[in-house]
């Protein structure tokens, strides 16, 4: 009889202690991870932001939300001190690339044109645009002979051109290459992206990255190139173009000056797993396009080296940017502009085909952490 008390008690203890281990092994289950997230931005003037917070960290020591560098690929963020999630960085090349990763689920957040991200949704991709960030700083280059400067000379030249025009852009969904073709069909210009079409005004033909865009007219592969700034004001630097026409010249001449062109994007997976950490990554963002105007010289000495130019061509290019995260009833309108000339151009072939604007400002727009930051955590 006491043996088996003995045993008892004995098996008692047991599970106790099992019990204890298994609440200690919970409590660590339980215990929130930090997550580790991907973020690409580019090596241009659109979207080079937040290499400012991470070359210039002690500019930011002071924001609740900032960015605390591990190496030149990597950072945590922080809020109020306190790591919330560690970012890989990627180079983007362009948004065609970024909005096939993010497809992939290799990429969750991104600075790049709306138009990709326009075309990502269209295919099926779970993505919201989060934030505005810069407007203009595009221009179409051509040889660095040409005598001419403006939409009428160059669309004459187009006209009296007894082949078709070649002109180059670097993205399939960038927005140099969807302003560019909807202002020539607007001309009555004809366009194609066959080569052996020679009935057409103007062949279009992908560069394949904005590495591609400089040495494109001298090796032949095209007659003119748009892209985006500091591209243009490179090629002229180095003698390989001379800049024809900025934004401010394609017609109605006005209507595109600060036109709407590159966007802050998430996909919808981590904004709906991470709203804190993305809030955080939009409010980073924000500051850093404070610092873009409020220190021009400083943004233009951190990225010059990055982009791979000099500091007077990234202050160049400046001239023609505008740096704003307002998501004004102007920039909306702007991004619709962009939208219809997608779509008139029969480029939409998924959920955007048959839809209008209305629907993109429902289900792509994610404006909400932005409204957080600019009102202080109030809606």
């Amino acid at each position: 009889m006491l043996k088996r008390a003995l045993v008892s008690c004995l098996m008692l203890t047991v599970l106790i202690g099992l019990s204890g281990i298994g609440n200690v092994g919970a409590g660590s289950a339980e215990a929130k991870e930090i997550p580790v997230l991907s973020f690409a931005y580019g090596t241009d003037t659109h979207t080079c932001l937040p290499n400012v917070a991470m070359k210039d960290s002690k500019a930011f020591a002071n924001k609740p939300v900032r960015i605390h560098p591990v190496s030149d690929n990597q950072f945590e963020l922080l809020k109020n001190g306190k790591v919330i999630a560690k970012f890989n960085v990627l180079v983007s090349k362009s948004g065609a690339e970024a909005a096939t990763m993010m497809a992939q689920g290799q990429l969750d957040t991104v600075l790049c044109s709306n138009t990709a991200m326009l075309s990502a949704y269209d295919v099926g991709t779970d993505v919201k645009i989060l934030s505005p960030l810069q407007g203009g700083g595009v221009g179409m280059v051509m040889n660095s002979t040409t005598e001419f400067y403006g939409f009428d000379a160059f669309k004459k030249y187009v006209e009296n051109s007894k082949t078709p025009v070649k002109i180059g852009y670097h993205s399939a969904t960038s927005g140099p290459r969807i302003l560019i073709e909807s202002v020539l069909r607007d001309a009555g210009l004809k366009l194609t992206e066959d080569p052996a079409d020679t009935k057409a005004n103007v062949l279009m033909v992908d560069l394949k990255g904005p590495q591609n865009l400089l040495g494109s007219i001298r090796s032949g592969a095209v007659d003119a190139w748009v892209g985006p700034s500091a591209n243009p004001e490179n090629a002229v630097s180095q003698g390989l173009g001379k800049i024809v026409m900025t934004l401010k010249d394609f017609p109605p001449q006005g209507k595109w000056s600060t036109f709407p062109c590159c966007v802050m994007a998430a996909t919808g997976k981590v904004i709906r797993e991470h709203p804190e950490v993305v809030e955080a990554l939009v409010g980073v963002v924000a500051d850093c396009l404070d610092y873009a105007n409020t220190k021009p010289e400083r943004f233009a000495e951190i990225n010059a080296p990055i982009i791979g130019v000099g500091k007077d061509i990234v202050m160049a290019s400046n001239k023609h940017i505008v740096y704003s995260n307002d998501p004004s009833r102007e920039w909306l309108n702007g991004i619709g502009i962009y939208f219809n000339a997608i779509k008139g151009m029969g480029k939409f072939n998924g959920r955007l085909k048959n839809a209008d604007y209305t629907v993109v400002e429902k289900e792509v727009f994610d404006l909400s952490f932005l409204q957080k930051i600019k009102t202080g955590g109030k809606k």
